[in-house]
């Protein structure tokens, strides 16, 4: 058992290192997140320097007091990631945003299983490592567009609602993953168990939401004593944890949905204010006790890790995401400042490493924490020149795509963007068979994942049926407006269409049915998933190429039109508009100023392109 006076001790430590390493990193203009990481790796038992005969294991031998606190630190934060993360919110959030979200993790996650089985990983371990890889930082993005002046640029407002969306995401797939997870070699009997406290927890879960907090709420609101304002709250927290845990649901799991829960009721700014200077200590803890797990003499056996990973996570995030954001409708300036933008990787890749390392039966731990605390180093700090630099890079992409996909892209982008972005044709702002049938498909991928084999065979031929389905929604959806729209100002000299529909619909049948297939095959090794996606790769450039070739007109293409778009404004008390952002889940960002004049800003030429008749 710990002596008082040793206590105290690592108590003090803790949080005066943590203060001079959260001061020195913002010093160099970094998140503190990373300082308090460094500063555990220097006091945790797992340092070892010798210098001039003399030999430093570290301040702190015993880390059960901080292991204790950070996991109150890791409740904490979870709860006030609930708290930014409404079902109101969501539902405020732009289309455009949540497919890039949902592309964007579904594209990142599967990169991170290709890099874990590379690396011959357990699918336990897996799980977690690709986490680390594929989650975004909400706090890294807005810092730099902040710092780059580029809070006015039109494309804001959809990157805004992806940051969202996607830590929305990242931290359900957290909570299930971390939930979900036991021995392969359990009996049916633990699997019940499981289910059946899982089950028993998401039926409180709804309880608590519909009955136990509209009458709680009202109670809040009458505690004018902040004492006991600060006690009810954090009971609630941390009792909902606790039955979380009783369970067999990861206390995580309770927090993050009582914060969600909380979100909806009229005390969120009162309990973020009250309660938000007793998380930043606790979280501090928490990544201070992070660093000490992290053993230093491991970073020679991970930069190899760091090698392979960083590369592949720019591949897809400057390339693959900014392809994906132009073929929606974004101009290529657009495209690559949200594909730069999340390359940033922070606190939601700390919380996979962090919760992985702990899981039962996880054995990478020593490799993963290490690795999670150098690639979101990396990463961090490649972002803001990647993003400073997006236009420069989208000029030179530009130069060196091939003329070919250069115009059939341009003619997916204005089809699709009629589609996503906000648009006069009415016809399709409600495609709401096609997104029924996208959702069912994404069940059925999650149990042909998850499945045993006979269950799989089964959901593969109802995915099939439903990807036929899609086939037929969207070729009449699509039919309508590929007539309507003006391609003439892009080069297309023909007046029939059906190469454009093929074409778009060719990338999107494409791409569901080669993530069904993908998905199937995935228990016959990560190589021939891989070779699906190529495979679909090379598809989808043939019909760029093929389309070239049967419609484009020399000497006709012109400038698009520029598509206007306003930042999302808020009126404060005071009248005054100011840009309607998330609060980020931790870490360093600085307030934005109101603005000056009316909330609507001129975007500079070519930011969101939509070609009209």
């Amino acid at each position: 058992m710990i002596s008082e006076s040793e206590l105290l001790f690592q108590l003090g430590a803790i949080m005066l290192l943590a203060f001079i390493a959260a001061t020195m990193a913002r010093k160099l203009n970094q998140t503190v997140m990373i300082g308090y990481i460094i500063i555990g790796i220097f006091i945790g038992p797992k340092m070892s320097i010798s210098l001039f005969g003399l030999t430093y294991h570290g301040l702190i031998a015993d880390t059960t007091l901080a292991d204790m606190l950070s996991q109150v630190g890791l409740v904490m934060l979870m709860f006030f990631v609930g708290l930014e993360f409404s079902f109101s919110k969501l539902k405020r959030t732009h289309r455009p945003a949540i497919i890039l979200a949902i592309i964007d993790t579904s594209v990142g996650l599967f990169v991170g299983f290709i890099f874990a089985s590379i690396l011959r990983w357990p699918l336990i371990d897996s799980i977690f490592l690709a986490g680390v890889v594929s989650m975004s930082s909400t706090s890294i993005a807005m810092k730099v567009l902040f710092d780059l002046k580029r809070m006015s640029s039109p494309e804001v407002e959809f990157l805004i609602g992806l940051v969202v969306v996607e830590t929305f995401i990242a931290m359900l797939i957290l909570a299930v993953a971390s939930g979900m997870i036991v021995d392969p070699n359990a009996s049916a009997i633990s699997y019940g168990r499981l289910l059946l406290g899982v089950g028993a927890f998401y039926a409180f879960f709804v309880w608590v939401a519909v009955w136990a907090v509209p009458r709680v709420v009202s109670f809040f609101e009458k505690i004018d004593n902040d004492e006991l304002f600060i006690l009810f709250a954090l009971g609630i927290v941390f009792l909902t944890s606790g039955i979380a845990s009783l369970m067999n649901v990861p206390p995580i799991i309770g927090a993050f949905f009582i914060g969600m829960v909380l979100a909806e009721s009229k005390v969120t700014e009162k309990v973020e204010a009250k309660l938000e200077s007793f998380k930043d200590a606790f979280v501090a803890i928490f990544f201070t006790s992070f660093g000490m797990m992290i053993d230093p003499s491991m970073f020679r056996s991970i930069y190899l890790m760091i090698l392979l990973a960083v590369p592949l996570v720019l591949f897809y995030e400057v390339f693959m995401l900014s392809a994906i954001t132009y073929f929606m409708g974004f101009s290529a300036r657009a495209s690559t400042t949200i594909g730069t933008s999340m390359c940033g990787r922070g606190v939601e890749s700390i919380l996979y490493a962090s919760v992985g390392s702990r899981v039962k039966d996880a054995t990478m731990g020593a490799q993963l924490n290490p690795f999670a605390g150098a690639f979101c180093f990396i990463m961090s700090a490649i972002t803001p020149p990647l993003v400073k630099h997006s236009a420069k890079l989208a000029s030179a992409l530009t130069k060196v795509i091939p003329q070919s996909l250069k115009f059939s892209g341009a003619i997916v982008s204005r089809t699709l963007g009629k589609v996503i972005l906000p648009s006069d044709m009415n016809s399709f702002k409600g495609a709401r068979a096609t997104a029924a049938l996208l959702i069912s498909l994404v069940f059925v991928c999650v149990g042909v994942l998850v499945g045993p084999p006979y269950v799989q065979d089964l959901l593969l031929i109802v995915g099939v049926a439903i990807v036929a389905g899609i086939l037929l929604a969207t070729r009449k959806e699509l039919g309508d407006i590929v007539a309507r729209v003006d391609y003439s100002d892009i080069g297309v000299g023909r007046a029939d269409r059906k190469p454009i529909l093929r074409l778009v619909s060719t990338i999107i049948l494409g791409a569901v049915l080669a993530s069904l297939l993908i998905c199937y095959s995935w228990g016959s090794g990560w190589e021939l998933a891989a070779a699906m996606a190529a495979g679909y790769a090379g598809v989808v450039i043939a019909a760029m190429v093929w389309v070239h070739r049967v419609l484009y007109v020399a000497g006709t293409d012109t400038p698009p039109k520029v598509y206007h778009m306003t930042v999302p404004v808020v009126m404060d008390e005071q009248e005054t508009a100011v840009i309607d952002m998330p609060a980020p889940v931790y870490g360093m960002q600085a307030p934005v100023p109101p603005m000056a004049g009316p909330p609507d800003f001129a975007p500079e030429p070519g930011i969101l392109h939509q070609g009209e008749r």
